[in-house]
């Protein structure tokens, strides 16, 4: 497909979109996001009780800033003296920790998913209800759970092994791939059960997808982190608009793009 063919979508007209969908439905997409709003502010939570611990375990104390100024210099004098010391300060979590971790982080992962296929069908039908809990939760159904999850570990193996390589194919692997959800649901609405051939399929046609809209996408992510930053030092507070704002921004490129797609293979 000849991209100079392709109707143009800038970062701004999908954000611009997004916002007025964000806006007309302000308290439904709260509402309808509010799983992982709350994890992310327990999830912060947790993770500065894990920090403060470390820190703790290595003689800092953040209540005298000098004396854990001191106490770091010491550490990074002792790492750089001796490297295999270094194991003696690193970052430990139990297996349990893990555990917890990672079953909190896939379904957080789901709970989104199912979030993004409803903001999807609210913009393409505006007098779409959204149902908070069920629709939160779709993704748990016998239609999508396995696909979803199937897909969700592949995603996520291919990312890591572009983020071990390098920086550079970690994020390009996720301009590419990233659309493989939302093409399972347009999938899954035409057909009551989809092989997994079809689903493994969604990698190749998310890459196609985006053919000639990857620096739109690029700069979409960029703001997200931007955004990301600035929630950092709130706490993850501002995660009640940022985390329905981003969702919302996802749904609306990918049916953009989608359309803009169709458009011209029908020409």
């Amino acid at each position: 497909m000849n991209n100079a063919s392709l109707k143009r979508i800038p970062a701004s007209e999908v954000n611009r979109e997004a916002r007025q969908m964000f806006r007309k439905n302000f308290k439904e997409i709260i509402v309808l996001n509010i799983i992982p709003i709350l994890m992310r502010i327990v999830g912060m939570y947790f993770m500065i009780k894990l920090y403060n611990a470390w820190l703790s375990g290595m003689g800092v104390s953040l209540s005298d800033p000098q004396a854990a100024s001191n106490r770091l210099t010491e550490i990074t004098q002792e790492v750089m003296s001796n490297p295999a010391s270094a194991a003696d300060y690193t970052f430990k979590t139990t297996p349990e920790t893990n555990i917890i971790i990672f079953a909190a982080g896939l379904f957080f992962f789901l709970v989104c998913v199912g979030i993004g296929y409803t903001l999807l069908d609210k913009y393409r039908n505006k007098d779409y209800q959204i149902r908070t809990i069920a629709d939160q939760l779709q993704v748990f159904s016998g239609r999508f759970f396995f696909s979803v999850i199937f897909l969700a570990i592949l995603f996520n193996i291919i990312v890591e092994a572009g983020l071990a390589l390098y920086l550079i194919p970690g994020i390009w692997f996720i301009l590419m791939f990233g659309q493989c959800f939302y093409i399972l649901k347009d999938d899954t609405a035409k057909n009551e059960r989809v092989g997994l051939g079809r689903t493994f399929s969604t990698f190749a046609r998310s890459s196609l997808l985006v053919r000639g809209y990857k620096w739109s996408l690029l700069l979409i992510f960029v703001e997200f982190l931007v955004l990301e930053v600035i929630n950092l030092f709130t706490w993850e507070l501002l995660s009640i608009v940022v985390h329905p704002y981003e969702q919302s921004v996802l749904a609306v490129f990918y049916e953009k793009v989608a359309l803009a797609k169709a458009e011209v293979a029908g020409r």
